[in-house]
């Protein structure tokens, strides 16, 4: 396991050396900072189980504090029917 800065690096440098026209490809990520970080790098594709192994827990990412996650499944969010986030395009909340 190396680094974060040196994940980052490596991933900055494959990057910068492909082709502008081709897809740029990660395997592995596990972490949403990663998928933030890499994405700001040039990735474009992943190959990660965190999006679906975190929707599969009931966890929304949303913008926020800790650390911008909504864990729907809480009591809390039992009776409310409301979409995620307001004004959000993506299918789940436009599906409410």
């Amino acid at each position: 396991g190396e680094s974060k800065e040196d994940f980052w690096k490596v991933v900055n440098q494959c990057c910068k050396s492909l082709p502008d026209d081709k897809p740029r490809y990660l395997m592995g990520v596990g972490y949403p900072l990663d998928l933030v970080v890499c994405s700001a790098l040039g990735v474009d594709m992943y190959d990660c189980v965190y999006p679906t192994r975190t929707a599969r827990f009931g966890v929304a990412l949303v913008p926020g504090e800790a650390p911008g996650t909504m864990r729907l499944k809480s009591n809390e969010f039992r009776n409310d029917h409301r979409v995620i986030m307001e004004g959000c395009e993506c299918l789940a909340c436009k599906g409410g």
